[in-house]
């Protein structure tokens, strides 16, 4: 077959749908402090300098943070991880 891999399409269909299935693997690992610190800033609607003044870190660090916390969620804008955290990460903020 030429080195190729072959996976049944319907097979593959179900095992991404498969609840908790992430192609990072990390979509329900917990969050850490400094991400539901940042994020419960977040919430608030605080910029991310606004964010970084608060809690005394780097813009650049709160930068980093939330694209842990979108990788870890799976989205890609700020309004998607505010609706996403509140679904599922509820009990830890």
């Amino acid at each position: 077959m030429k080195g190729k891999v072959l996976f049944d399409q319907d097979l593959l269909r179900r095992a991404l749908e498969a609840p908790g299935a992430s192609p990072s693997g990390s979509r329900h690992t917990g969050l850490t402090t400094r991400e539901r610190l940042v994020l419960s800033l977040v919430f608030e609607g605080l910029t991310n300098k606004e964010i970084a003044d608060r809690i005394q870190i780097s813009e650049s660090a709160v930068k980093s943070c939330l694209q842990h916390l979108f990788t870890k969620t799976g989205v890609r804008t700020r309004s998607q991880l505010v609706r996403v955290a509140l679904e599922k990460y509820r009990d830890e903020l």
